[in-house]
């Protein structure tokens, strides 16, 4: 009956085109691409259904393998790796990593905020970690198979490391003599992967002193191979490191030269972008480096340390100052707060340049080596991955005036890893990129110092970024929440003075009766100087002359303010921007009657530039559901997460 069957015709697609003809080449990118445009592919789209994402870094099993003997910290510092391995464990914000996580653009490897486009770039990478970035690619060539330098992996772990795991041996934790195991090479029967328990359990030791030169090179490369692993370039898994980068440490001197900074930075925009999969429920790469930069540069989630003042670097890499002995408490928000506060992020909330004068002339020299190619556009290569460091969309970071004149990440790029190309020789494959790192000096982005004649640039900026990014998480619902719940102390003050002043004005109101107006008047005084003694609120528009001028009209009593009322701009008075939408005041607390005064309102045009603009951008925010709880709290049920 088969003879009988016409044949198949070729599937054609929608334009008419057998699939057979269709081009194979990836669709142009575009210049400004949003969020939006990804549209069910990126979590963003799904924020009820999405989970929160687990770290799959494990600084703590570095913290478990430390560091005093001398020997060994002056071959961590041949190395450029001493900075590292002084930082210390830090609890992992999941709530905060998911909520960044939820703006990243693969497509521009850039966060989208409501200020613009903000990244993790090689001067973070350098100043933080206090990794070497200039240097070759770190990439090598197959040097394991048959008719290369090595048989089989285990032949290169006998070699470099003086033995491999053996499946019938059982191993000791060094820590805890009850606990033992049983380890083997991963990846099926490619043995190309080790465990990194089996790396600390066989190479610890309290001192290195007394070590012959063979054996004591070959614990520092265990102990390199297991902090790229669980630190610096850690992947899903969380327990195990590819094999692939030991060769590399066989010269470690020539190790030392590579660009080890721009492998992790690559690694970690890789995981970032596979981190926007709706149904991914870990994120991998070094989320150490991805929490401290956002407490660097946003106010969103940091910790508060137990010196206020900087802490002194004593040499070490910024990342120092946040070690877990610093910290006296970390905010435990929830998922929804975090992404209300992403939404209403204002200019005057943001650390564009963290890394002062004062911090530059304390760090090492490492941090400093490659900053020539800070503002590099290139591409960074971690062996099968490869993604684009484009500073150019990131100006602000670095000093510069933002530009509109962007290009496109590269119109035929493809992410690529080495899943089932185990046999791909990546120094061939990614020769057009290495290339393109290798001349990096001559990629340099240039661009205009910031400064008072160019704020006029940046809401020129402003306003053409938000005429396309996607800005807001949360969705406006469809009738506005009659009820409000405080989250913060700062906002039950606001509350509290909210409440006094109605209860004060309204009998006045009420009756139209001003002659006590004067009593009313000096007492919102009083609360208003009562709030500001609670609440720190930076603004560069306050001065002490309105300070002092307003303390003596509280005095005076106001007696010329009774016959006209003026409604005053809150910036004028040292009030920081609403977090609320701006809806005008109210009609049933605030109004005077019409037929007796005329309130002067102060014009658009007389305020700065940059406060129009917040004004501009609260008045467009949607109006937000109310919590009915206090984030990180128990006062919700939790279920029981569910990994797919």
């Amino acid at each position: 009956m088969a003879e009988n069957l016409p044949p198949r015709r070729k599937r054609r697609s929608k334009q008419g085109v057998p699939q057979a003809d269709v081009s194979q080449d990836p669709p142009p990118v575009d210049v400004h691409p949003s969020i939006a445009t990804l549209r069910g592919s990126h979590r963003a789209a799904h924020p009820d259904e999405g989970t929160i994402l687990e770290a799959a870094s494990h600084l703590l099993m570095v913290y478990e393998w430390p560091i005093n003997c001398p020997r060994f910290m002056e071959g961590l510092r041949m190395l450029g790796l001493d900075c590292v391995s002084q930082l210390q464990y830090i609890r992992m914000d999941h709530n905060l990593l998911t909520a960044l996580v939820e703006r990243w653009s693969p497509q521009t490897n850039s966060f989208h905020l409501p200020v613009g486009e903000m990244s993790i770039t090689l001067q973070d990478v350098a100043l933080i970690l206090g990794l070497h970035i200039d240097g070759p690619a770190l990439v090598g060539h197959n040097v394991v198979g048959a008719g290369r330098r090595w048989l089989s992996w285990p032949d290169c772990c006998d070699d470099l490391l003086g033995q491999h795991p053996q499946r019938d041996v059982v191993y000791v934790d060094p820590f805890n003599p009850r606990v033992s195991s049983k380890f083997r090479m991963g990846q099926a029967q490619a043995q190309t992967c080790l465990p990194l328990r089996w790396l600390r359990w066989t190479f610890y030791r309290d001192s290195y002193l007394d070590m012959n030169e063979l054996d004591f090179w070959r614990h520092l490369r265990a102990y390199v191979l297991f902090l790229m692993g669980t630190y610096l370039l850690p992947d899903t898994s969380g327990c195990e490191i590819h094999l692939r980068f030991l060769p590399l440490l066989e010269d470690l001197g020539l190790f030392s030269t590579y660009s080890l900074g721009g492998a992790v930075l690559a690694h970690l925009y890789r995981e970032l972008a596979e981190a926007t999969k709706p149904k991914r429920a870990n994120i991998a790469g070094c989320i150490h480096l991805l929490q401290i930069w956002c407490w660097e540069r946003l106010h969103v989630g940091r910790p508060t340390l137990h010196v206020p003042q900087q802490v002194s670097l004593d040499g070490l890499s910024v990342g120092y100052r946040w070690n877990q002995q610093f910290i006296r408490q970390l905010p435990a928000g929830s998922l929804s707060s975090y992404r209300d506060e992403l939404d209403g992020l204002l200019d005057s909330q943001v650390t564009w340049e963290p890394y002062t004068t004062e911090i530059m002339s304390q760090v090492p020299d490492i941090c400093l080596s490659g900053r020539f190619i800070w503002l590099a556009r290139v591409p960074l290569v971690s062996w099968t991955r490869v993604e684009w460091h484009l500073p150019d969309r990131v100006l602000r970071q670095f000093g510069f005036v933002p530009t509109i004149d962007l290009h496109p990440m590269e119109p035929k790029f493809v992410r690529v890893d080495g899943r089932g190309k185990s046999d791909t020789d990546w120094l061939v494959y990614y020769l057009h990129y290495i290339g393109l790192w290798e001349d990096r000096t001559s990629h340099i982005t240039e661009g205009t110092p910031l400064g008072d004649d160019t704020k006029h640039l940046i809401q020129h900026y402003l306003q053409w970024f938000r005429s396309w990014a996607t800005l807001y998480m949360l969705r406006p619902t469809s009738t506005p929440p009659t009820t409000y719940y405080p989250r913060s102390p700062s906002e039950r003050y606001l509350r509290q003075y909210l409440l006094d002043t109605q209860r004060a004005v309204q009998p006045l109101l009420s009756s139209n009766d001003f002659s006590d107006a004067e009593n009313v008047i000096r007492r919102i005084g009083e609360l208003a100087l009562d709030v500001c003694r609670e609440i720190h609120i930076p603004d560069d528009h306050y001065t002490e002359e309105v300070h002092t001028g307003f303390t003596e009209d509280v005095q005076a009593g106001f007696t010329e303010s009774i016959s006209t009322p003026v409604f005053v701009d809150p910036y004028s008075m040292g009030a920081g921007p609403s977090s609320f939408q701006d809806s005008g005041p109210g009609h049933d607390y605030f109004s005077y009657p019409t037929q007796q005064h005329s309130p002067a309102r102060v014009e658009d045009d007389i305020l700065p530039v940059t406060v129009q603009v917040e004004q501009h951008l609260l008045r467009d925010r949607p109006v937000r559901p109310p919590q009915h709880y206090t984030p990180g709290s128990d006062a919700l049920p939790h279920r029981g997460r569910r990994r797919r």
